[in-house]
């Protein structure tokens, strides 16, 4: 049967053919109407079950194109309020594209060679116009790892990634696609093809439900890590080999081709090679057994790590199908995120390096007593800088540098350890009206201290003026050598202003198991200027001495993990206690 196409729509005829043909059979099989291709049909139809169910998702795929468009060109009539809404909608043009009816147009012939286009459907929430579509065939972009990340950075980016599946360019831009392209895994859990299940797992992520992992996916930083690892995980499926050692071959062919820093392609493959692992752990372990926490924890290695393979299974397990990401499973993937997170704070002091094999005796001194996740969060390059760092020791009291990175800037301290020495660094950088987002403070067997501030510049303080870098430098040398008070370089600074509605309530918690010397201290707070100092201070003010600190914002939401000591041990009940209200008035900055 031959069908005319209407002007813009795709042909329907080989569509129709196989669908109809497919359904005669099914007729005849059963002797009635039936229209049920199960299993037992598939194998029934063809020798090759799953190369006809690829068939079948290819047409189906172009029928529902097609219907799609027909609906728009019925319901898209002037006048009507969606009609108005979509012409409204039009405003967001550019001097690439324009938005016509909700649909995005190309205002020249050739699309641009980036993922701009793609990056544009993913911000705003719109679709490609048929037209737009029918100009994208063949198109290839020439997309780098930038491009990458100004598209899956983005709240929406399974848009622009379907955007880019509808207009045929994904296997353009990843010709490694075309293997999972509507290819079928045929088991009863799995209702989407391997392609769509990739597409389902990504934007998964973008309407989580459940505040737990709402809150961790807000804490990860490079939220394209995990979507990227997504678009690469089951890439090696249909390949004949074991899927995973496949998926991450072909995503480093991938990430050679557009350029992936080494930083984000160590990440990404780890993330490739292991997103089976917490869901094996669910399934096949005793989750109240140490040793499974152990293993787990060397097996991630960081608590980075940890959130980003954390959200990726979630995001897999529930692109399963629609009912896969049960409430027990879900709870089940959490006690496993914890058992994990616990584990892993627990190695910051219990787990340090001693006796480093084949290194030199200086460079092994240097790292002798640091917790093993000083290797495990630096890189050699990172290590070498430091080393050197701590060489200027033999001269200087204290050794800082500061760097600028990718928009942001990080402080490098090292120095012998003394009172309030933390809350101090903190003070001088918050006092140049820079925002603290990730610090890090460890010390090694000789009581050298290195401490790791990451910061944001709001007001393009050092940007705009250079020799500002020089004096922040030299204003934490003199509150390090005690020349300067961090607490009278902070009452200059204007005090922010406080909403009288708390958007985020404080949280502060002790655990005493955490590790064998050090109670933990967890706090959860709604972040402002000069919160790392208040907190800082008021554990030192306690006569607390911090033995490790991991600090991350994210979102306007501070997470601080303090291990604290008193006198050599753990901190006593009424010590947390008092502890206890002098931080949470820290937090909203009642001290």
């Amino acid at each position: 049967m031959k069908l005319e196409p209407r002007e813009g729509t795709p042909d329907l005829t080989p569509a129709l053919n196989f669908l109809s043909g497919v359904r005669l059979r099914l007729h005849e099989l059963a002797g009635r109407d039936q229209n049920a291709l199960s299993f037992n049909a598939q194998e029934t139809l063809s020798d090759h079950p799953a190369a006809l169910m690829r068939d079948y998702y290819r047409h189906a795929r172009v029928v529902d194109q097609a219907v799609r468009q027909a609906i728009e060109v019925s319901t898209e009539k002037a006048g009507t309020l969606l009609g108005r809404f979509h012409e409204w909608r039009s405003r967001l043009s550019t001097s690439d594209f324009t938005v016509s009816r909700d649909r995005v147009l190309l205002r020249s012939h050739q699309p641009p060679q980036d993922l701009s286009l793609f990056e544009f459907v993913a911000r705003h929430g719109l679709r490609l116009a048929p037209d737009t579509i029918e100009r994208l065939q063949s198109f290839t972009p020439e997309a780098k790892w930038d491009d990458w990340k100004r598209l899956l950075v983005l709240p929406k980016a399974s848009l622009g990634l379907r955007a880019m599946q509808e207009a045929g360019v994904l296997p353009h831009a990843i010709p490694e696609w075309r293997n999972i392209e509507c290819l079928v895994v045929r088991d009863f859990y799995h209702r989407y093809t391997v392609d769509e299940h990739t597409l389902v797992a990504i934007g998964s992520l973008e309407t989580v439900t459940d505040g737990r992992f709402a809150d961790l996916m807000s804490e990860i930083e490079d939220p394209w890590l995990v979507r990227f690892a997504l678009l690469m995980h089951d890439i090696g499926k249909g390949s004949g080999r074991e899927h995973t050692v496949a998926s991450v071959e072909i995503a480093r062919a991938v990430m050679d081709r557009v350029g992936t820093p080494d930083v984000d392609r160590e990440t990404i493959e780890f993330l490739v090679l292991r997103h089976l692992d917490l869901s094996s752990v669910m399934s096949s372990r005793d989750l109240y057994d140490g040793s499974t926490a152990r293993a787990l924890a060397d097996r991630v290695g960081t608590l980075e790590r940890l959130k980003l393979l954390t959200m990726l299974t979630y995001a897999d397990i529930s692109a399963v199908n629609p009912q896969a990401m049960t409430p027990w499973r879900m709870e089940q993937l959490w006690r496993v995120y914890l058992m994990a997170y616990e584990e892993l704070t627990r190695e910051l002091v219990t787990e340090r390096i001693h006796d480093a094999a084949g290194m030199p005796a200086e460079r092994a001194r240097f790292l002798e007593g640091l917790p093993t996740r000083y290797l495990r969060t630096h890189t050699p390059q990172e290590i070498d800088a430091h080393f050197a760092l701590a060489k200027q020791l033999a001269s200087r009291p204290v050794a800082v540098e500061i760097h600028h990175e990718r928009g942001f800037y990080k402080l490098t301290l090292l120095t012998q350890d003394r009172p309030a020495l933390f809350a101090s660094v903190a003070g001088a950088i918050s006092s140049f009206g820079l925002n603290i987002l990730k610090a890090e403070a460890f010390s090694n067997a000789t009581g050298m201290v290195l401490d790791s501030f990451t910061f944001a510049d709001p007001h393009r303080t050092l940007e705009l003026n250079p020799p500002e870098v020089d004096r922040l430098r030299g204003v934490v040398r003199k509150v390090v050598e005690g020349k300067q008070d961090a607490d009278k370089l902070l009452r200059g600074r204007p005090k922010p202003f406080l909403s009288s509605r708390v958007k985020l309530r404080p949280r502060v918690s002790f655990k005493d198991d955490a590790s064998d010397g050090a109670t933990l201290i967890e706090i959860v707070s709604e972040d402002r200027p000069g919160l790392l100092y208040d907190l800082a201070n008021a554990i030192s003010l306690a006569g607390c001495n911090i033995e490790v600190v991991m600090i991350d914002t994210e979102a306007h939401k501070a997470l601080d993990v303090f291990y604290v000591t008193h006198q050599g041990h753990k901190l006593a009940d009424e010590l947390q206690s008092e502890l206890k209200s002098e931080l949470l008035a820290a937090c909203i900055g009642s001290r």
